[in-house]
């Protein structure tokens, strides 16, 4: 499932500097240690003279040193101070402690000097040129500083201005050389972090771009197998988040049989995959990601919602029907409500029955004709919608106290039925009114029952397999016959003389419009049962399904 945040701040990579400065204080500890051996074991007389060693001095030294290495392990794992003050401290608890062993080898010709190269070369790593160079000339002066204490202390020994000065030359020639390096070393790496941020944020912004599209994306491996999901496919496959390797075939058999077609032969049926429980039915297109010396790779889906996919097929169908319908409306409207008007007079100004009969069937009909205008009209345009959250048990009852008196029936007659009673939908207020209404309305006029005999049921649940929100509305009246069935959400298909066969369709827009779903159920005795399928309530990718509705309805 794809998680990313773009909101989130991306963290800064980690200093290579700390690493190496811990590799470093390694070594030291090692190089201490190594010393005391040497020490402890009585192999020094091994590598220099008895008369030139001061084991005292050496020892000190040396444990010196090696409290040192322990001491800033703490530091390094804090990494307080900062890098370069505790790489500065090193280096001068470095010269100290390889001098003073030094002098205490016998100087320079015990070639422990040598050691102070690769501290110094070390430190290039952590400062700039000039600190390191400065830490050189102090390491060359400590070396010159030990000859001139031992010829002035020690009567009997002599000097090695001249390998000193060497020395000093090398280390110089190093700090140079390593310093050169290191500058170049940490441009690189500078580079590579700024790269690496630039791709990490790359990443971000494809993956919110890819979490946060209308179009249902998955990832499929050969097998079948889904890798990832956004949530756009979560939604249209009704589950409210897909695991990781989940076998397809489990979640949309249909979908998993169109993906093995287009393996097989990289062709598939392009009608859209019905499904189940309300939910949408998809469009679906695949596309290979990769592949491996004739292996099959990984396979790109998209899902589309078919039903919208439709209705934007019918608004550009209808689009000329409505342009042709606004620009005669303004002829067809002023006539109508001068017949209208008229009609009106000639009801009042009469008071013989036949002629006020007559009046009253051309206002009935002029006002018919209006209404089929009105809704010619909205066919070309998408009706705006301002979804809020409902609480459907309270909402069901406000709609009852309001139906019931302008149709004449009773409270009794309509019963509602919400479990839980919590459940709540995202949708227009008014709109959903003008559903209810218009489902109600033509349960009352065409059930085939007097008004006082039809009964209705709002019954409202949350489906358990998609926790989609669901409501019937059911009425006891003859029902809709199974071969027109297929045909009644289309538009201007009407079975009755006086309709004009966009009630039943507009509502479907309405619905759709709300990204809910509309069906007519079959019912094995009389009656008509029209259920919609909400938005579903539960798990995050929904709830942030709904929060990107709320902020752009549209």
């Amino acid at each position: 499932m794809i998680t990313a945040n773009p909101h989130t701040a991306i963290p800064a990579p980690p200093n290579p500097g700390w690493h190496r400065l811990r590799q470093f204080n390694y070594y030291r500890g090692t190089l201490a240690l190594f010393l005391l051996v040497v020490y402890l074991n009585d192999w020094v007389e091994m590598l220099v003279p008895a008369s030139d060693f001061q084991p005292l001095l050496f020892s000190i030294a040396a444990l010196f040193y090696l409290s040192s290495f322990v001491v800033f392990i703490a530091f390094i794992h804090r990494q307080k101070p900062g890098l370069k003050t505790q790489a500065i401290v090193l280096t001068c608890i470095d010269i100290a402690a390889i001098t003073l062993l030094m002098h205490a080898f016998g100087g320079v010709k015990s070639g422990l000097g040598m050691l102070l190269i690769i501290n110094i070369s070390m430190t290039s790593l952590f400062m700039p040129r000039q600190l390191t160079l400065l830490f050189a000339a102090v390491a060359t002066l400590a070396i010159l500083g030990s000859q001139i204490y031992s010829q002035l202390v020690i009567p009997e020994f002599q000097p090695s201005y001249v390998p000193s000065g060497i020395l000093g030359l090398v280390i110089f020639g190093f700090a140079f050389i390593t310093s050169n390096f290191s500058r170049r070393l940490r441009d690189t790496e500078q580079l590579a972090d700024n790269q690496g941020r630039e791709l990490e944020t790359a990443t971000q912004l494809n993956e919110h771009i890819i979490r946060s599209m209308r179009t249902g994306i998955l990832v499929l491996s050969p097998e079948g197998n889904i890798l990832m999901s956004n949530n756009a496919a979560d939604s249209i496959l009704g589950h409210a988040q897909l695991s990781p390797a989940t076998p397809l075939k489990t979640i949309s058999p249909a979908l998993h049989e169109r993906f093995t077609d287009w393996q097989t032969s990289q062709e598939y049926l392009q009608l859209p995959i019905e499904q189940s429980h309300g939910l949408p039915d998809i469009q679906p297109g695949f596309s290979a990601i990769e592949k491996d010396r004739g292996t099959q790779g990984q396979t790109l889906v998209f899902l589309e919602d078919a039903s919208q996919l439709n209705q934007r097929f019918q608004q550009v169908k209808l689009a000329s029907l409505g342009r042709l319908t606004a620009s005669i409306a303004h002829e067809i409207r002023n006539p109508l409500a001068a017949i209208q008007h008229a009609s009106q007079l000639l009801e009042e100004s009469t008071a013989e029955p036949g002629n006020l009969k007559l009046a009253r069937i051309i206002i009935t009909h002029t006002q018919r004709l209006n209404g089929v205008v009105n809704n010619v009209l909205q066919l070309s345009r998408k009706p705006a919608h301002k979804p809020e959250i409902i609480n459907l048990k309270s909402w069901l009852d406000q709609f009852k106290r309001e139906f019931c008196p302008s149709h004449g029936m009773n409270a009794q007659q309509i019963e509602i039925k919400v479990m839980p009673e919590s459940i709540a939908i995202l949708f227009d207020p008014d709109q959903l009114y003008q559903i209810f209404w218009n489902l109600c309305a033509n349960a009352v006029n065409h059930s085939g029952l007097d008004s006082s005999q039809l009964s209705i049921k709002l019954h409202a649940s949350i489906a358990e397999q998609t926790q989609q929100p669901v409501i019937d509305i059911i009425d006891n009246g003859q029902g809709i016959a199974e071969d027109i069935e297929a045909h009644i959400f289309e538009p201007f298909y009407t079975t009755s003389g006086e309709g004009t066969g966009l009630g039943l369709y507009i509502i479907k827009e309405m619905a759709e419009n709300n990204r809910a779903k509309i069906k007519h159920i079959a019912r094995p005795d009389n009656g008509s049962c029209f259920r919609i399928y909400f938005l579903p309530t539960r798990g995050p990718a929904i709830q942030e399904q709904k929060q990107q509705i709320m902020e752009n309805p549209h």
